[in-house]
């Protein structure tokens, strides 16, 4: 009886592991969270702007390496940001590596402002205040 009850808690314990960190793949739910209680909101319409800017950062199947999520603040074009969401950080490391205008930008990956982890801050706009907001999400 002992060792079916030892069995069923280490299953248990395994099975909470393992969904724990399948949940914890991405940092952009949390990136998006902290952008909202500072009055951000998703933009589709300046992800569509991107698509060139990105295309020459990437190259032509940069969708399928990440996803681009733009934020605006005030509704203007103005404030906003360009976060790109990598599928994982090892993915997000080998991009970087391939992408001499990505890794321009980004000399010291581990100890960088515009990384959290699976998220890179490509773009903002300096009044905004995003690259602040982002550097909260570290």
């Amino acid at each position: 009886m002992k060792k079916k009850l030892s069995l069923m808690f280490t299953s248990a314990a395994l099975l909470l592991m393992m969904i724990v960190t399948l949940c914890a793949c991405s940092s952009y739910g949390s990136v998006k969270k902290t952008f909202e209680k500072e009055g951000w909101t998703e933009n589709e319409k300046l992800v569509e702007m991107q698509d060139a800017l990105l295309t020459e950062m990437l190259g032509e199947d940069y969708d399928s390496a990440c996803t681009v999520h733009a934020l605006g603040k005030d509704g203007t074009l103005l404030n906003y940001v360009i976060i790109l969401e990598f599928s994982s950080t090892e993915e997000m490391e080998k991009q970087i590596q391939e992408s001499d205008t990505l890794k321009g930008m980004i000399k010291d990956l581990q100890n960088s402002d515009y990384v959290s982890g699976n998220c890179v801050l490509a773009f903002f706009t300096p009044m905004g205040g995003g690259n602040e907001v982002f550097k909260s999400t570290k």
